[in-house]
């Protein structure tokens, strides 16, 4: 009995292995085919043509003011005229937008984004749909292919199919070098060159990114003042822009003297006047010492003589400030309920709002405290606040950009909330509106062609249905956007949207993300520091 029982015993279980067997290969079949299926492709739902805007209000950003009742004629993708609103006059071939009670801006430009891969799927739908019409890419990758990071191929390809109307994506107005973080961060199979130890590394790397085609050298924060300084020199030499993180052992000082295009994030003045600052720079590893006691002493020992002195000389410069003052909102505001349940999560891919998101802004919370009770992260984001108004009214120049993509960042929709921080820290509405075009415009040499509206500029233009003047939250109150030749009104923005949604919530696209991520260089150099 014992043996025909474990005879049967043995024929259900060889089944059971058959069918797990089975179900395994045809999960390893669909795991492959969503692995290696194309991710759809981005909709272009703008109409093309010549379009008169008629009868609207132009707001003028180089003076500030409102100018009501104009015409505006597009042609070939630029304003071809503008003069007094004419309700009669007919215009034959031009397709006619109503801009009676709307208002008339610049396209906005986020002066500090990080791309992907994915971006046709994620941040460039997000982009146009929030009147993006141009961005300063701050990411590179290390002479290497990447499979999550965009690279300098991607950038290149998207402008080409932005220039030809195959692709949908924001003009890339710039774009940086893999950050440069001494050898922190690189791939093992890069070139060593990419550490930039010394001048031979600098020489070299400055040499590679000449050939690469990078419209500027990105620092990062642990970069040696040795390395810092002969690659400020050799980056002269070849006419090449240093732009990015005042690396920590860097005074500011020494970057102006270099002179470093733009100082990224809100915390180079919580550093920088601090009275302690040469001794924080001196410390074997300040990265390890910026505890809750170590932010409570920026608070506490920040010198407003020496801040106005520091501020004059960056003003005096030719050094350009972007605040990215939502990097501290988010440590500040992360134990709030409602800011950690933002619904424009739904346009965010589930690995990052479920995995990364989640866990940095638990990181936040948790290091917030000060022995003493105090949220030192709410206090050092006001005084960040104060920083901005400060550096403004002494005269130091502000562009507008987000850190795009990172934790609790909206792409996209960062643009705006960047806005309203400058207006919250102390800038009008038009101080806070020309950071994002007239001045990113100036900023990036480009002032002939983008960044206002005036005859003979390219046609990048947000209609909206109030006055960004009076309130700027009304830069998200869009009605169309003009872009590269075509108007996408409210409805044709509205599809990017819920398709950026729709991959946002893709098996399919998720999958594709995090394998891109566990296989990419950059990633796994960076994760390993």
């Amino acid at each position: 009995m014992l043996p025909d029982l474990l005879a049967a015993a043995a024929r259900v279980i060889r089944k059971l292995l058959a069918v797990f067997a089975g179900l395994t290969l045809a999960l390893s079949v669909v795991l492959v085919a969503l692995l290696n299926w194309p991710l759809p492709e981005m909709p272009r739902p703008g109409v093309t043509g010549e379009f008169l805007v008629r009868n609207v209000a132009i707001v003028d950003v180089v003076s500030g003011r409102i100018v009501p009742g104009r015409d505006v004629v597009v042609r070939n993708g630029r304003i071809d005229s503008i003069g007094a609103s004419r309700p009669g006059v007919e215009q034959r071939g031009l397709v006619v937008v109503d801009g009676t009670g709307k208002f008339l801006i610049p396209g906005l430009w986020d002066m500090h984004v990080h791309s992907l891969k994915i971006s046709p799927q994620y941040t460039h739908p997000l982009s146009i749909a929030n009147g993006i019409t141009g961005v300063r890419e701050m990411w590179g990758c290390p002479s290497l292919p990447d499979s999550f990071v965009a690279c300098g191929e991607d950038i290149e390809r998207w402008r080409a199919g932005l220039q030809d109307h195959s692709h949908l994506a924001p003009r890339y107005i710039m774009r940086s070098s893999f950050a440069i973080n001494g050898e922190e961060g690189v791939p093992s199979a890069a070139p060593a060159f990419f550490k930039a130890r010394n001048a031979d590394e600098a020489r070299a790397l400055v040499a590679h990114h000449v050939a690469d085609g990078v419209d500027l050298l990105k620092t990062y924060t642990n970069l040696s003042v040795a390395a810092y300084g002969a690659l400020a020199a050799e980056a002269a030499t070849h006419g090449l822009l240093v732009a990015g993180h005042l690396p920590v052992r860097v005074p500011l000082g020494m970057a102006l003297a270099a002179g470093q295009h733009s100082v990224e994030h809100p915390r180079i003045f919580l550093f920088e006047c601090y009275r302690g600052a040469a001794e924080f720079r001196a410390l074997p590893n300040p990265a390890a010492a910026y505890t809750a006691d170590m932010r409570a002493r920026f608070i506490d020992e920040h010198d407003p003589v020496h801040c106005a002195e520091l501020m004059a000389a960056m003003a005096a410069s030719n050094t350009w400030w972007t605040p990215t003052l939502q990097v501290l909102r988010m440590s500040a505001l992360a134990g709030n309920r409602e800011f950690r349940e933002d619904p424009r999560r739904r346009y965010i891919p589930f690995i990052f709002r479920a995995g990364l998101w989640q866990w940095d802004a638990d990181r936040a919370v948790a290091h917030a405290r000060h022995a003493s009770g105090r949220d030192v992260n709410a206090e050092l984001y006001r005084l960040a606040l104060d920083n901005v108004r400060q550096a403004h009214d002494a005269g130091v120049r502000i562009v507008a950009g987000t850190d795009s993509g990172d934790t609790y960042v909206f792409p996209g929709f960062a643009i705006h909330e960047e806005l309203a921080e400058l207006v919250r820290a102390g800038l009008a509405p038009a101080d806070a509106l020309q950071s994002a075009t007239i001045d990113a415009a100036r900023f990036s040499g480009k002032a002939r062609e983008y960044g206002s509206i005036e005859a003979g500029k390219v046609a990048d233009m947000i209609l909206l249905d109030a006055n960004p003047l009076t309130d700027i939250r009304s830069t998200r109150k869009i009605a169309g956007l003009f872009f590269n030749g075509q108007y996408l009104d409210r409805a044709a923005l509205d599809e990017l949207l819920a398709f950026a949604e729709d991959q946002a919530n893709s098996l399919r696209t998720n999958l594709q993300l995090l394998w891109g991520a566990l296989r990419s260089p950059v990633v796994s150099a960076q994760a390993a520091d």
